[in-house]
Parts: structure tokens; C-alpha cells; sequence
């Protein structure tokens, strides 16, 4: 019974310690996990960053980046965004698939696993502001 109290600590643990150590993360649409929304741990000048403000993923102006507020990812509307307080938003995943967490305001999304602190921390920022182009100036430009 312990070790059911302390499951979602652990989880919290090993997501932080991946962000440590590097690995890309990925992030996908929760629903089919098919439709892709930029990498969330690249170097800000990697193409697929969500950093990259000449990216497909970056950018405030372009319909794939999660700061677009018109787009299938950065509208507080779209089931498929992270800002919709009751969708499912984005699914954060590796390389090899291994899932590790879901980017989502919605508590319900995440209620197995807890979401990595970066994303915590970018969904806090959210409900402090709620304006995208100061998220990401405070996610990217720092």
C-alpha cells in the first residue's frame, strides 16, 4: 500500500531526470498521438523546437505551433491544445514512443501520470498570464 502513495513521486522523478539527461521529447496530439506539435526539450534552433521562432513549431503566426492562438494546438478551444482547460491537449513522448505524460490543463488528462515539471511549469505560466506570447517569451527567451 506504501508504494501506491509514493508511484506518482517516482514518476515525477524519472520525468525530471530525463529532462536532465537530454532526450528529446516529443509532443503529439493525446487523441491519436499521429498529428505532431514540435519538440519540446530541443535546442531552440533545431527546426522541430518549440523554441524555434522560424519553425513550424515556434512560431507565434504559423497553424502547427502550440503559441499560434488559431491553430489545432495553441487555441484555448481545440480539443487537441494544451491550453483547453477540458481537452486532452498533447502527449509527451521519446524517440523510441516511451509516453511521458500529457501536456494538458485538464487535471483529468494527467490523473495516472503526473506531468513533467517543464510542462507544470509552462501550464502554470498559462493560468498566471493567459497570454501565449508572453509564455513563450518566458519559455524561450529566458
Amino acid at each position: 500500500m506504501a508504494i501506491l502513495k509514493i508511484l506518482p513521486l517516482l514518476f515525477m522523478i524519472a520525468a525530471s531526470f530525463v529532462e536532465a539527461k537530454g532526450i528529446d521529447l516529443l509532443l503529439f496530439d493525446a487523441g491519436t498521438q499521429t498529428s505532431f506539435a514540435g519538440c519540446l526539450t530541443c535546442a531552440p534552433q533545431e527546426p522541430d523546437s518549440i523554441c524555434n521562432e522560424s519553425g513550424s513549431y515556434g512560431s507565434r503566426h504559423l497553424s502547427k505551433s502550440l503559441w499560434n492562438i488559431h491553430g489545432p494546438f495553441g487555441s484555448k478551444y481545440s480539443p487537441d491544445s494544451p491550453w483547453n482547460k477540458d481537452g486532452a491537449g498533447l502527449v509527451v513522448v521519446d524517440a523510441s514512443g516511451t509516453v511521458y505524460g500529457n501536456f494538458s490543463r485538464n487535471p483529468l488528462s494527467h490523473a495516472e501520470q503526473p506531468p513533467i515539471s517543464s510542462v507544470r511549469y509552462m501550464i502554470e505560466l498559462y493560468e498566471r498570464y493567459t497570454d501565449l506570447s508572453i509564455v513563450r517569451d518566458l519559455i524561450c527567451e529566458r
